[in-house]
């Protein structure tokens, strides 16, 4: 996995014209981010003339591809772009203030609920649509997900394991406890968390 920077030439007007564009460009952007491939993005300011986007993925293609699907690229509200890759020397390390809670696999713990006929549909798309996007982020080691049957609903709880909190960060962003629940998948359910808990691994035992 390398890092890449995507930079944006913007247009002089660019506040004014991304309105009509805006949220469908935002919408592509968080995708990336579910997946796991963007890291994060933003444009500068006084004035907004560029902006940066930073992808951790395998290949500078999938860069490029998110470029030429970007509405901004496709409306002319980007004048240039070009992808370049960028080597991370700071702040891609594990800090020595906290090495020690770092090294713990880290336990991260999801609930949510779905109706009877809606839950086999949205283990379908655990298993096709996020297992595969979980495999891609470096540091993720492992998933399990529990069904527990109440009174009207399915209780379903998943909990996924990761090499450290630093590597939950490739998933979930600056806000580690987040959830991260993509349109589709929310649509199958009843309600879920929209926060998760983490716990340190301390003790396992395989008999």
């Amino acid at each position: 996995m390398n890092y890449y920077a995507l930079l944006y030439e913007l247009v002089d007007d660019m506040v004014t014209r991304r309105v009509p564009f805006r949220e469908e460009h935002l919408c592509l952007a968080r995708e990336s981010r579910e997946r796991g491939d963007l890291v994060l993005a933003g444009a500068l300011a006084e004035p907004v003339d560029r902006a940066l986007l930073v992808f951790h993925v395998d290949d500078k293609s999938k860069v490029e591809a998110f470029a030429r699907k970007d509405p901004y690229v496709i409306n002319g509200l980007v004048k240039k772009w070009e992808v370049r890759p960028w080597n991370v020397v700071v702040g891609n390390e594990p800090r020595a203030s906290s090495s020690v809670a770092k090294s713990e696999t880290i336990l991260r713990r999801w609930t949510a609920r779905a109706t009877a006929s809606q839950l086999p549909k949205y283990l379908e798309h655990f298993s096709k649509n996020v297992l595969p996007d979980l495999r891609r982020v470096p540091g993720y080691l492992g998933a399990t997900v529990f069904t527990r049957r109440l009174q009207d609903e399915v209780e379903v709880a998943v909990e996924t394991t990761w090499h450290s909190l630093d590597s939950i960060h490739n998933f979930a962003g600056p806000d580690l406890e987040a959830s991260v629940v993509p349109d589709e998948a929310a649509a199958l359910l009843t309600s879920f968390d929209r926060r998760v808990r983490h716990s340190e691994i301390a003790l396992t035992d395989h008999p």
